[in-house]
């Protein structure tokens, strides 16, 4: 699946100040609140450590959704993602989705990336990367790998505008971007690069993610071109 010049040309604009680069708070982490039709259903943190010349990233998502009390939905997901030179050269994850276990491997070879999940086993493109959403390198993508499943999805991104978002009482601008294709969603980053929201429907109902803290023109990159 293709983009058009004008999607390609709004991506190829927008990561021309950090291309390949993600912008991190000085904390190391993001926090965000996950929100479904604006009741509190969880958390979803990505963690960040420089080891050497790698970049280590860690991400862990808890949910429960709840009704008159009662708990419907459950979703736990855990994943650690090693990256050198601006390229994800390893990736492993777990997943129960409501009772739904998953595991997924993955790591660079020589002639691309080997991935092994629920999905299968094959080789993905060497640049790929994963629907973990930091990376604003997403936004040039017109295939993503699922951290869940280990599929490789077909995208398109466009530019939706921009907007400025209140975080924990600070505002930040932002740029949205639409995907469709095999996800749909909306994601925003700030101008500095840092993913800012996420937005999507699950099962009926929107989710919101909203980030928590953190200084909104404070950022240090950590991943080299």
């Amino acid at each position: 699946m293709k983009t058009s010049f004008f999607t390609g040309l709004i991506c190829a604009l927008a990561l021309a100040a950090f291309p390949l680069m993600a912008a991190i708070p000085p904390s190391g982490d993001l926090k965000f609140a996950v929100m479904r039709s604006d009741s509190d259903i969880g958390r979803h943190s990505v963690s960040f450590e420089r080891k050497g010349d790698e970049l280590h990233v860690d991400v862990a998502i808890d949910l429960e959704v709840s009704i008159a009390f009662v708990t419907v939905f459950t979703y736990s997901h855990r994943n650690h993602e090693v990256w050198k030179n601006g390229r994800l050269v390893s990736i492993e994850t777990t997943t129960d989705d409501n009772g739904d276990e998953y595991s997924l491997s993955g790591h660079a070879v020589e002639n691309g990336f080997k991935v092994d999940g629920a999905a299968g086993s094959y080789i993905a493109p060497a640049d790929i990367i994963p629907t973990s959403y930091w990376n604003p390198a997403t936004l040039e993508q017109t295939q993503l790998l699922d951290t869940q499943k280990g599929r490789l999805m077909e995208v398109e991104i466009s530019k939706a505008g921009s907007e400025r978002l209140e975080l924990s009482g600070r505002s930040l601008l932002a740029d949205r971007y639409r995907m469709s294709g095999d996800l749909r969603l909306d994601l925003w980053y700030g101008q500095d690069g840092r993913w800012a929201k996420i937005a999507f429907d699950a099962r009926g109902a929107e989710v919101v993610y909203h980030l928590q803290g953190g200084e909104p023109q404070a950022a240090q990159n950590l991943i080299s071109d």
